[in-house]
C-alpha cells in the first residue's frame, strides 16, 4: 500500500513514493537554488535601491525549504539520524541559538526592540535565530543524500556565481558610477579616493569570505578535472577571484586564497607521488595546472602593484559598512590606533564574561554596546567569527560549533585517501581546500547571510554518504 502522510493521499503520495532517481534530482534541485536564489537576489537588491530588507528572505526561502525536504526524506526513511552524527551537532547548535534568543525574551525590559533583532538580525544584516536555522537546514540536507553528477553541478553553479559576482565587482572598482557604497571610506583618511569592490556580498571584507569558497572549487577542479573545457574555465576563474580580491582593499581574500593555494600544494604533494596525468591539454599532468595558475596569481599581483598599489583598510572597511552605510553602531574615533581585530576581540571578550553560557542573542553584538561608554568605536561584528559566536550565542555555541567543524576537517583529511586511489574523486580536497580556508579566514572575518549559506552548504556536502553514481539505496537497506 502506498505510503501517505497523516493518512493523506495524492501529493503525499508522490512526495513518499517518488523513485530514488527522483529524489536525488529534487535534492540536487534544491541546494542548486540555494546558490541560485541568493545571486538572483543580491542582483535585484543592488539593481533596486531600498529593498535590502529582502536579503534575508531570500535565504529563508531556501533555508527552509531544504528543512521540509530533510523531513521528507527522514519520512522517507531514506535516511536515518542516527547514521549521520553531524545532524546531532547541527540539532545542538539550533537547540542553543534557540536557547539564546529566547533568554532574549525574558530579558526583553532589559533591550526593548532586541527580541525581533535577535530573531530577525540586526537592520542590513539580518543574521538572527531564523538565518541561523536556515543555515542548518542547508547543512543537514546537504548532507543527507548527494552524487558525483550532483557535486559537479552544483560547483559549477557556484563557480558561475563566482564569475558574476567577479563581473560586478570589476564594475564596481571603474569609477564610472556603477552602484556601490564603498567608492570612499570616510570611516578613515586614505591616500586617496579609492572605488572598492564588494560584489554582492555587502562588503569588501564578506566579499573576500565569498572569494575564498569559490577559489576553493575552481582551484580544485582546475587541478583535477578531466573535462579540458571545465579544468580551464576553473583555472582562468581561479586567478580572476584573485584579482578581483585585490579590488577590495581588505586582507580576507589574500588569507583565504592564499590558504587555498597552500592546502592544494599540500594535497598534490602529499596524496601521490606524481600527481594526476591527463591526455588532453597543454598541461597535461595536475602540478604543470598548479604551477599555471601561480604563475598566472604572480602576474595578476605584479600588475595590480605597478598600475595601482594595494592598500590594506580592513578597520576603515568595517566602519564604513557598519556605521556609515547601515547606521547600527557608534562611530569611529580618529585617534584609536588599535586593529579592527583587537577592538572586536575586547568587545567580544567584555560580553563573553557578561553572558558566557547564551551570550547577548543572535546578532546582539551592536546593540549591547549602545552606552555612553561604548557608543565610540563600536562595531557590530568581533571580525573573529569563532569569538562572535561565543560573544552573542555562548561559549558552548562555540564548543558545538568546533566540534561540528572538527570533525568535519578530520572526515575530510580522511576522504583525501580515497582521492589519492580515485583521482576522479577531486570534490575530496575541493571540500577540504574550500572549508579549510574559510575557516582560517573566519578567524579574521564574520559571517553573513550573503556568504554563509554557501560555507554551510559545502561543510555538509562533505559528510555526504551518497558521493558516488551507484544507484541510490537508503541506508537501513545498505546496512542489510
Amino acid at each position: 500500500m502506498p505510503k501517505t502522510i497523516f493518512g493523506t493521499t495524492e501529493k503525499s503520495n508522490f512526495i513518499l513514493n517518488m523513485n530514488k532517481s527522483t529524489v536525488r534530482k529534487w535534492v540536487a534541485g534544491i541546494l542548486c537554488a540555494c546558490v541560485i536564489v541568493p545571486l538572483l537576489g543580491g542582483i535585484f537588491i543592488t539593481a533596486v535601491p531600498g529593498t535590502s530588507a529582502l536579503l534575508g528572505a531570500f535565504l529563508y526561502a531556501t533555508g527552509f525549504s531544504c528543512i521540509l525536504f530533510y523531513i521528507v526524506l527522514l519520512l522517507r526513511k531514506d535516511i536515518r539520524i542516527g547514521d549521520y552524527p553531524c545532524a546531532y551537532l547541527i540539532f545542538g547548535l539550533a537547540a542553543l541559538a534557540f536557547a539564546s534568543y529566547y533568554r532574549v525574551v525574558l530579558n526583553s525590559e532589559e533591550y526593548p526592540d532586541a527580541v525581533n533583532t535577535a530573531l530577525l538580525g540586526e537592520n542590513g544584516r539580518y543574521e538572527g535565530l531564523l538565518a541561523l536555522l536556515a543555515y542548518f537546514g542547508i547543512f543537514l540536507l546537504a548532507s543527507a543524500v548527494m552524487s558525483r553528477r550532483s557535486v559537479k553541478i552544483i560547483f559549477d553553479i557556484l563557480v558561475g556565481a563566482g564569475i558574476v559576482q567577479g563581473v560586478v565587482a570589476v564594475m564596481q572598482h571603474i569609477p564610472w558610477g556603477f552602484p556601490s557604497d564603498f567608492r570612499k571610506l570616510p570611516a578613515l583618511i586614505l591616500l586617496k579616493d579609492v572605488h572598492l569592490s564588494s560584489g554582492l556580498s555587502d562588503s569588501p571584507i564578506f566579499y573576500g569570505s565569498f572569494l575564498t569558497v569559490v577559489t576553493g572549487i575552481a582551484a580544485a577542479g582546475a587541478m583535477y578535472e578531466k573535462n579540458i573545457i571545465r579544468a580551464r574555465v576553473y583555472g582562468i576563474s581561479a586567478v580572476f577571484f584573485f584579482m578581483t580580491g585585490l579590488f577590495t582593499s581588505s586582507v580576507i581574500p589574500l588569507i583565504g586564497i592564499g590558504s587555498v593555494f597552500v592546502i592544494l600544494t599540500v594535497i598534490e604533494f602529499t596524496a601521490g607521488k606524481s600527481g594526476t596525468a591527463f591526455e588532453e591539454g597543454a598541461l597535461k599532468s595536475s602540478r604543470k595546472r598548479l604551477a599555471a595558475m601561480l604563475i598566472g596569481i604572480a602576474a595578476v599581483l605584479g600588475l595590480v602593484l605597478a598600475f595601482q598599489g594595494i592598500w590594506l583598510r580592513d578597520k576603515a572597511i568595517a566602519y564604513t559598512d557598519c556605521f556609515y552605510r547601515l547606521y547600527i553602531t557608534g562611530g569611529p574615533s580618529p585617534v584609536n590606533y588599535d586593529s579592527l581585530w583587537k577592538i572586536g576581540a575586547e568587545r567580544s571578550f567584555m560580553m563573553i564574561k557578561d553572558h558566557p553560557i547564551l551570550g547577548t542573542g543572535p546578532d546582539l553584538m551592536a546593540k549591547y554596546q549602545m552606552s555612553d561608554e561604548l557608543i565610540i568605536d563600536s562595531i557590530d561584528r568581533s571580525y573573529n567569527e569563532y569569538l562572535y559566536i561565543a560573544a552573542t550565542r555562548g561559549i558552548p555555541s562555540l564548543a558545538v560549533y568546533v566540534a561540528l567543524l572538527g570533525a568535519s576537517l578530520v572526515r575530510l583529511f580522511r576522504d583525501v585517501r580515497e582521492f589519492a586511489s580515485d583521482r576522479e574523486k577531486w570534490f575530496r580536497p575541493a571540500f577540504l581546500a574550500a572549508v579549510t580556508a574559510y575557516s582560517v579566514q573566519a578567524f579574521f572575518s564574520a559571517s553573513a547571510v550573503t556568504v554563509a549559506p554557501f560555507f554551510w552548504l559545502l561543510l555538509g556536502m562533505s559528510w555526504s554518504k551518497f558521493t558516488d553514481d551507484k544507484p541510490y539505496t537508503s541506508r537501513k537497506k545498505e546496512n542489510q
